[in-house]
């Protein structure tokens, strides 16, 4: 909002009708911003820019969310007048343990409690929150914090403001804080959807097919062909483990070794379709057809194996360690045209891809078990990677009608 849309004149006191009036523009700007791609650091700096327009002595702003994230807990932005932009700050889970959230006042705000006004400047103002005892000694005169609720009724958010020097909050200012809130809640809650759901969808079905189901490709059956080297790996000996191991001993252990598969394969712009059992499958997409386009994508397939592989060696060193027994793992690669796109029953899909190169990845990842290092690939990924290679022979696979020719590095 342009500085000039907002008046400077302070209300005399907290009435209901010139709140509503002075709050306007900034209302108005804020509901303007709903289908916006403002990044929330931008949006939150405006907004803090906006309310010292207003005449507000406001020095410093936070603002903490809640997320439904699998890595982290809530964000938390920070603003402060004399740099004039928001920083954004993840809160992994389990943060909730630590004294820096046990004795927060965030945490009051999370439990229910409405409001929390300490006047910083007062001689006897309680210190009850080692944040509060921080900012008096930085100069700051009087602090706030209130719950900005979303309108699905979750766990209320917090936002907190604070005053530096001779400036405190009038009733008027809260007043307007106060009569900003709905405003800024609902332009937060908008963004903070669909960032969960962009997040959740890049989590359980990865950030391509993620993006296009968000963006509408939903219908059952429709996809498209795409040329790609497909990449599926596999672990060995898991019945045995599951036997041997304890259910969340065993879960950890598959989540250590699909962490140790799956960076290198993102690392190097490969996707992860779905994860099956103990085995995962990826793709890496080839654009364009020429032979340089698919070497490349060969390439960094091979390489994301080896990455994988050369992982798991240095993940079983550490198990060695601990006297637990080895894990090993195979990785196949094939090349060819699949379908991607929406599979499934009529009210459950997978957006996943299929076609015979997948099949032939999945079948040729067995003969893996006696090769070092274990990759075994097809000859068109042999010859487009441009690696030195070796021919294993012609080998009978299983769902697969003519003998396939399998190759390892050489």
């Amino acid at each position: 909002m342009p500085a000039e849309t907002i008046a400077t004149q302070r209300p005399a006191a907290a009435d209901s009708g010139a709140v509503k009036l002075k709050i306007a523009p900034l209302v108005d700007h804020l509901l303007s911003l709903r289908t916006g791609r403002l990044r929330s650091t931008t949006l939150f700096a405006q907004y803090c820019q906006c309310l010292r327009q207003l005449g507000i002595g406001l020095e410093r702003a936070t603002l903490h969310v809640p997320q439904l994230h699998p890595q982290i807990s809530a964000r938390a932005f920070l603003w402060l007048a004399e740099s004039g932009g928001a920083m954004e700050t993840g809160r992994r889970h389990g943060m909730q343990k630590s004294a820096f959230y046990l004795e927060s006042p965030v945490r009051r705000i999370y439990e229910g409690a409405g409001q929390i006004r300490r006047r910083l400047s007062a001689s006897d103002a309680p210190l009850d929150f080692p944040i509060l005892e921080e900012l008096k000694a930085n100069g700051f005169s009087d602090y706030y914090m209130t719950s900005l609720a979303f309108s699905t009724g979750a766990r209320p958010n917090a936002v907190s403001f604070a005053a530096k020097g001779d400036s405190s909050f009038s009733e008027a200012d809260i007043a307007l804080i106060e009569a900003s809130l709905p405003a800024l809640g609902a332009v937060l809650e908008v963004r903070h959807q669909r960032q969960t759901a962009r997040q959740l969808l890049t989590t359980y079905i990865g950030p391509n097919a993620g993006e296009r189901v968000l963006n509408g490709d939903i219908l059952r059956g429709r996809g498209e062909v795409i040329h790609a080297t497909l990449w599926y790996c596999d672990l060995r000996g898991f019945t045995e483990l599951s036997e041997q191991l304890p259910s969340d001993e065993m879960i950890q252990l598959l989540n250590d070794y699909f962490e140790v598969m799956a960076q290198p394969v993102k690392g190097r712009g490969g996707e992860i379709l779905k994860f099956i059992g103990d085995a995962m499958l990826a793709i890496f997409p080839i654009a364009g057809e020429s032979e340089g386009k698919y070497c490349e994508a060969c390439c960094k397939a091979i390489l994301a194996a080896q990455e994988g592989l050369d992982g798991i060696a240095a993940f079983n060193e550490m198990r060695q360690a601990e006297a637990k027994p080895p894990i090993r793992a195979g990785v196949a690669l094939s090349r060819g045209d699949v379908v991607y796109g929406n599979i499934g029953d009529a009210e459950r899909l997978d957006f996943t891809a299929i076609g015979p190169a997948v099949n032939l990845a999945t079948r040729l990842e067995g003969l893996t078990r006696d090769l070092d290092p274990p990759i075994v690939f097809t000859r068109d990924v042999a010859e487009a990677s441009g690696r030195p290679f070796r021919h294993l022979g012609a080998f009978d696979l299983k769902g697969i009608a003519l003998p396939q020719d399998a190759f390892t590095l050489a």
